[in-house]
């Protein structure tokens, strides 16, 4: 086990891992301390591995232990998500003792996926596979997760697309629910993924302080972390209209007195915005792309749109920027 600096400026360690083979892996430092530092961590970690006695079990059997798992901590979407890809594995293979499973096995498959599938989905299949590792690795049914070091496919920008105001005006002429457009409008309004609107509750809206936190309480936030969120005046309007409700539900929206279902609220939006004859690419998700596209628009930076919508790294909001061509336009007029 031995470090060496690349060009890059990284420092690099390598290793011989769990099962005799030279690996290598970034240390993520630029610094020979830090890197030093990594190298003891990573050490004892492999030693514990080595150490470390697997527990014998097929891999239908360790599939369904984690989708048990994963139902209790994930949305129902992420968790069916999960089962697809698995599913897939499982009808290439077979069923097998899980001491067969090796990086060979799994590569081969990405490559018979991805023939036919686009690279976002075997992009997330990888990520899926991923997930299942890391969890078999905490109960000793693996010693390493395979899938580091598999490159992810590359794939291509997509534009976000957000509700122009027309559009968003013609969906709330075609709904003529109230229940809906009020969740509607506090979602342009908040940028609040689908989840985490449909499972808010009371006691996490201050209308005097005009804020509402998401405290992982009673869902999980994607990035895990509590945030807290101010409430303009649109959107206190909302929670004022529905506030007498509160009596009755713990929740703060509901559709008809009743809980709302995710399949449910996107089945919903999608009927709505055919009938309303808008874009018919926009679905429930492209409010929160319309609550940063908006601001982005009016000037707000990057930064603050990326705090606002819950994003653990700024490089996911970039996607926004091609909205700011104003300060590009500013820029080469400095030039005349």
């Amino acid at each position: 086990m031995f470090l060496s600096k690349h060009k890059n400026g990284y420092y690099y360690l390598y290793y011989i891992d769990v099962n005799k083979k030279r690996k290598i892996i970034s240390t993520r430092s630029k610094t020979k301390s830090e890197a030093n530092k990594f190298l003891s961590k990573f050490s004892l970690e492999l030693k514990d591995r080595l150490d470390r006695k697997t527990i014998p079990i097929n891999f239908k059997k360790m599939i369904f232990e984690f989708l048990k798992y994963s139902e209790s901590v994930h949305s129902y979407n992420h968790t069916i998500t999960l089962k697809s890809a698995f599913k897939e594995m499982l009808k290439y293979y077979g069923d097998f003792p899980i001491e067969e499973l090796n990086k060979e096995k799994v590569l081969k498959y990405i490559q018979y996926r991805s023939r036919n599938l686009s690279p976002h989905t075997v992009k997330r299949e990888i990520e899926s596979l991923s997930s299942l590792f890391n969890w078999a690795i905490d109960h000793n049914f693996i010693l390493e997760n395979i899938c580091i070091g598999i490159k992810r496919p590359r794939l291509p920008e997509k534009l976000p697309v957000f509700f122009t105001k027309w559009e968003f005006e013609e969906l709330l002429n075609t709904t003529i629910d109230d229940d809906l457009n009020d969740i509607f409008i506090f979602a342009v309004n908040t940028g609040l993924r689908q989840m985490e609107l449909i499972k808010l509750e009371w006691n996490q809206v201050n209308i005097e302080s005009k804020t509402l936190i998401l405290d992982n309480r009673n869902h999980l936030t994607k990035s895990k972390k509590i945030r807290s969120l101010p409430l303009n005046q649109s959107a206190i309007k909302i929670l004022e209209k529905r506030i007498q409700s509160r009596y009755k539900h713990t929740i703060v929206f509901t559709y008809h007195n009743q809980p709302i279902n995710q399949q449910f609220i996107s089945h919903k939006t999608k009927k709505l915005i055919k009938l309303s004859g808008i874009n018919p690419k926009l679905n429930f998700h492209s409010l929160r792309h319309t609550f940063a596209s908006w601001l982005v628009q009016r000037g707000v930076s990057i930064y603050e749109v990326s705090k606002l919508l819950g994003h653990a790294d700024i490089k996911t909001t970039q996607i926004y920027a091609h909205l700011r061509s104003d300060d590009l336009r500013n820029a080469v007029e400095m030039l005349d």
